[in-house]
Order: structure tokens, then sequence, then C-alpha cells
């Protein structure tokens, strides 16, 4: 931790740490106490008052000091350290332990050590039940060792996450095993759910004021405060947008059923026949429903081409899994479109019985269409409803920006993270009459304001050939072309636009 950290500082990071068993402690570069944690009185009998600031490792540990000098040397030279010894309590009982040393790197030197010390009694007794047998894999049940390594995540908020195979060799059980069942059984991996528990730990602390998202992105060992604001982001974004599901979750049918109509986001819940039980206002409202005269007919029955296009995938939902999707272009029942983002998973009766699902969508045209795009790209969405496989694009003059959309990079074909400018940069255009039209075109938008719409061959990024159509739509502000938005269409392969 830097020096310019105070006590006060490293007490207040230290202090979410309370809530652990394990011992934790920070130990200068001249191995001086500056923190420990309550679990020390329960190990070893000395509260942290008498060792912050005050004790030597020497003191604390007395002979046994030069026989964990190896490790204690060896982590001031930055090796993380990792064994096993047994301690004997105050109360005459001995636990196995597992202590890990991590060394504090600043700008590349060694501060100080992060002491962590884990109760391994339990999986030690497993192994000596197994015989001893170096190559069995002998845990006690799934669930229990999951939650054990839940537990070293902990107990490691502050220090450094601990590695897929530093758990594994703790929690006896092999990487790809741990991997594949915690992802099973958290729908996220290991170390993404340690970054969840941080975060948590982290909004705790800036809620309660206790500190600022410096001093918290410190705590963390974050490299830089800006990488914790995009995590801590992320984590509100997410939290905010699911809280309600998970809330929903817990309840039984009733309560799912007056919640749900209340909502203020558009939730639908079906039963295990994919028949609508309740739907929310809102989501009356954003598929411009006249009334809930539909609650009991399938879902299939709702949405014409929903059976051939989402069938499939709703059968997997109802085995208990779940299914979302960032972005997807959807025509609503009475014809309009829209951007849709949309989280579809299980509700349960009781538990691991599947009572049918819940499904939250999110209408994400006006930010899809980057806010200022307003009704004229919006109009040009809708439009889009009509054919297959356009491209949307904008080029704003004003501010030098440039956006297309996935689908016209996919025409010109071109990798996701280009973005072609088909207004200043003619390259596309095949050489000759095409590429002389479109700069005409366009110069006609820029400089009289006239929209156009023309048929081009272009030549892709991968050198193939295309037949397309383009269309544009240029935006003034005082006499002066602000920007030019409009579509760009694979009429080789499509429908022509009425």
């Amino acid at each position: 931790m830097s020096e310019a950290i105070n006590k006060n500082f490293i007490e207040l990071g230290f202090e979410v740490a309370e809530h652990t068993n394990a011992m934790l402690a920070y130990w200068d570069k001249n191995l001086v106490c500056r923190y420990a944690n309550n679990a020390h009185f329960d190990w070893i009998g000395v509260k942290p008052e008498e060792m912050v600031d005050k004790m030597h490792l020497r003191q604390l540990l007395g002979p046994l000091y030069d026989n964990l000098s190896v490790h204690i040397n060896a982590s001031l030279a930055g090796k993380v350290q990792v064994f096993d010894r047994d301690v004997t309590l105050p109360s005459g009982q001995t636990k196995t332990a597992r202590a890990t040393y991590f060394p504090d790197y600043v700008n590349g030197v060694v501060k100080g050590v992060y002491v962590q010390v884990v109760d391994v009694s339990p999986l030690q007794t497993a192994s000596d039940q197994a015989g001893g047998t170096e190559n069995q894999n002998i845990a006690p049940q799934p669930a229990d060792v999951l939650e054990a390594v839940i537990q070293t995540l902990r107990s490691c908020l502050l220090t450094v996450f601990p590695g897929i195979p530093q758990l594994s060799k703790q929690h006896f059980i092999s990487e790809s095993k741990l991997k594949r069942d915690f992802k099973e059984r958290f729908n996220a991996t290991v170390f993404s759910y340690y970054r969840h528990l941080q975060m948590e730990l982290a909004h705790k602390y800036l809620t309660e004021k206790k500190c600022n998202k410096s001093q918290m992105a410190a705590m963390l060992n974050f490299s830089n405060p800006s990488n914790f604001s995009i995590c801590y982001q992320k984590y509100l974004k997410e939290n905010s947008t699911y809280q309600l599901i998970r809330k929903i979750q817990k309840e039984n049918d009733e309560r799912y059923r007056v919640f749900i109509e209340q909502a203020p986001m558009a939730i639908a819940m079906v039963d295990n026949d994919l028949r609508f039980i309740t739907v929310s206002r809102k989501w009356i409202d954003e598929f411009n429903l006249q009334d809930t005269g539909f609650v009991g007919e399938s879902v299939f029955n709702m949405y014409d081409g929903f059976e051939e296009k989402y069938g499939e995938m709703l059968s997997w939902c109802l085995q208990g899994n779940l299914k979302s999707c960032d972005e997807e272009f959807v025509e609503r029942p009475d014809g309009s479109t829209a951007w849709m983002k949309w989280d579809i998973r299980p509700w349960y009766k009781r538990q691991k019985e599947v009572g049918g699902l819940l499904v939250l969508i999110e209408n994400i045209t006006e930010v899809k269409s980057r806010e200022d795009e307003g009704k004229k790209i919006s109009a040009i969405l809708n439009r889009t409803s009509e054919i297959a496989h356009i491209g949307v694009w904008k080029r704003n003059f004003r501010t030098g920006t440039w956006i297309c959309s996935k689908i016209l990079k996919e025409i010109l074909e071109v990798p996701e993270d280009i973005n072609p400018d088909l207004v200043t940069d003619f390259k596309f255009y095949k050489e000759g009459r095409d590429r002389d039209l479109a700069e005409k075109m366009l110069k006609r938008a820029i400089e009289n304001g006239q929209q156009f719409e023309f048929d081009a061959e272009i030549i892709t990024a991968k050198g193939n050939s295309k037949a397309v159509r383009v269309i544009g739509y240029p935006d003034f502000l005082n006499g002066k072309c602000e920007k030019i938005s409009g579509i760009f269409q694979d009429v080789a392969s499509h429908h022509s636009i009425q």
C-alpha cells in the first residue's frame, strides 16, 4: 500500500474484511504490523490494538519466526508464499492453517506484505480420509467446496485474486471442474464473481461516504482510479438492471403477479407452457397493446414467427438456463420496429423446480440512435423494417465523427473495429462512373442540402464486387451542412426499398 496512504486510510480499507474468520494482516517492509483484523484474537489470543504500530512479526511468532523466515524473506523479495502449518488456539484446539503471503508492490518496489491465514482443517480431514492418495481429488460435497472457494475469495478482497491454480490446490478440486461447476452454479466466472464481491464492498463504503473512489481503488489494488471507475459503473448498471428480477425470484406466484404488474420496467411472466401469467403496464405500453386480455394466451399466438425464431431458445431456458441479448432490431405486433435489449431467465415455484420464465426488455432505440439522431434516424430505422441486411450510417461534420452499424461493416467486409467513412473516403466505390457518382451526390448534399438515393458498385475490403443502394439525408443548421444520415443496402441479395 502506498506510503502516501495514512494509517487511518489503511484501517478503513481493512475494515471491510472484518466479516471473515480468516486472519488478515499487513506488515510493512520492516515487519512492523500496520493492520490486523479481529480474527487474530480468536486464533492466537492477541487483540489488534496490541499489534498495530506496536508489534514486530518476530514478537508475534516467537520461536516460530526462524522456522518461517524462508517464507518471510521470500515474500519481501517479491514472491508469493503459500504453505500449511498447524496452529494451536488459546482453547487448546489445533487447526490446520494455510498461510498466504502477498508482496505489496508500489512502483515495482515491495513496501510490505499482506498475510492471510485460513482454516483448512475440514479439507485436510477429507484428504486424510482418502488414505493420502496423491492423485485422488477428494473433497466435500460440491456445494460445500464452492462455498469454501467464495470464503477464500472474500478473504482476499483487499489483497489480490488468488488465481484458479491456487484455489484448485487449496480446495482439492481440479481447475477444470472448479471453473465448470462455479460457472454452472453462479452463472459467472470465478474472477468476475471476485470482482463483483469487491464492487459490493466498494458500493457499501462509497454509499456511506467513508472514502472516495480514488481511495477505494487503492484499497482494492486497482492499477489506477479510472479502471476502478469503469468496473464500478458496470456494477451499478448491471445491479440496477437486474435487481428487479433477482427480487422477483424470491417471491411466490401471487407476489410475482402483483409486483410485475406494478413494475416500472417492461416485464412479462409466463408459465411452463409459455402462456402469459401477467405483464407489467410498461410491457403493454412498449408493445402498443390495448389491454391484458391476452393473459392466458401462448406467446406463440401473440407474435407471428415467434415460435420459429425463439421456440428452441425458450425451451432451453425452461431447463433452467439464462439467455440475454444486448441489442436486437425487432418488429412489434402492430408493425412498428425498435431496438431492444432483453433478458430471459426461469422463475421457480420451489427450489430447483422451474415454474416458467421471466422476460425483461428494454427499448434502446434512442441509445442506439446516439440520442442526437432524433426523429430522422428513427424514421430511417422504421424504414429498414421493410427490408433486410441494410446498414445505418451517420457523418457529423461539426464534431468530426462517423458512426456506422454492424450490418454496414458486414456489407463492406471490414473488421468490427474499423469505422469506414463513406462520405469523405470514396475508396470502396468502384473507380470510374460509380465513384464519380458517389462524389457528385455527396457534394450536392453537403453544398445544397439535396437528399440522395443512387445505386453503385462497390469493391469490398476483401475484393468482392457488390451492387448497393445508398440513401442519405443531409441536415443543415444556419445554412451549413452539420451532418448526413442514411442507409446502405446490398441490393444484389435483398429486396429493393419501395
